[in-house]
């Protein structure tokens, strides 16, 4: 679990020119006891930020703290608009609970007269999903979210097909070739943003250049011993840029990449 000293010391480090903050990578961010701390801990240096969740902790005791923690973006994961689709990928979860708990949100932002945070539904749109597009729309206008954002899934082993590919192309990075297998929907570039615009910090203070790195495969420095602009210049990193640029193929967490 990220340590809250570590995280000031990053915040510290890195807030005269961070300007958008993620509270999120590979988890549920809720389950961090002090997350609204840290959410107003940046809030209070001017960064906007945001967080992902499923919305399960979302009640009574918690709305008026993020309420209060000038959280400015709450990305709530939905990827089903009924519960036998939802818990399909959701193993475990309650969509009626995600929806009382988005409800109670918004009433009490309402009753607040507060802008913040802004609720976006995010559904992750599959093969075996794709169906309840009109439902979750719905959804999302009866709870009166502010954004419904529908998103491509990323699928490993996508070049020999998959039941999670939609049948509607819109919504998949792949499309089918003539030989029967699947290929990126858009071509990998020796070229990418996010290597000068930002990096994934884990709950360890370990450096990683993008949300790509699932598995931390690429650390960079560690934040917990190292200054966030000691890391930025490494050798390492730049090596890595530099390969990005000659032939990002080669990278393995670029080549599934939507960007």
């Amino acid at each position: 679990m990220l340590d809250k000293s570590l995280y000031q010391k990053i915040i510290r480090e890195s807030a005269g020119h961070l300007s958008y903050l993620h509270l999120y990578f590979q988890g549920e961010p809720f389950l961090h006891p002090a997350l609204l701390d840290l959410v107003k801990y940046a809030d209070d240096r001017k960064i906007f930020t945001a967080t992902s969740t499923n919305a399960h902790f979302l009640n009574e005791k918690t709305v008026p703290k993020i309420l209060a923690s000038g959280l400015k973006q709450l990305i709530v994961s939905v990827d089903g608009a009924s519960q036998g689709v939802y818990q399909q990928y959701r193993i475990g979860g309650n969509l009626e609970r995600v929806k009382a708990g988005i409800k109670l949100l918004i009433s009490e932002r309402k009753a607040a007269g507060k802008q913040f945070p802004q609720v976006i539904f995010q559904f992750l749109v599959t093969g075996k999903n794709e169906h309840e597009l009109p439902a979750i729309r719905e959804l999302s206008t009866s709870l009166q979210v502010d954004e419904l954002q529908l998103k491509t899934a990323q699928i490993y082993g996508f070049e020999d097909g998959s039941e999670l590919i939609p049948s509607d192309l819109r919504y998949s990075r792949y499309l089918p070739q003539q030989n029967g297998k699947w290929k990126l929907k858009k071509p990998i570039q020796n070229k990418c943003w996010r290597m000068w615009q930002g990096a994934v910090v884990t709950w360890d203070g370990e450096m990683v250049p993008c949300c790509f790195d699932k598995d931390a495969s690429h650390k960079m420095g560690n934040l917990a011993v190292q200054d966030i602009g000691q890391i930025w210049q490494t050798g390492r990193y730049h090596a890595f840029r530099k390969q990005l640029l000659r032939d990002r193929s080669q990278i393995a967490i670029c080549k599934n990449c939507s960007e």
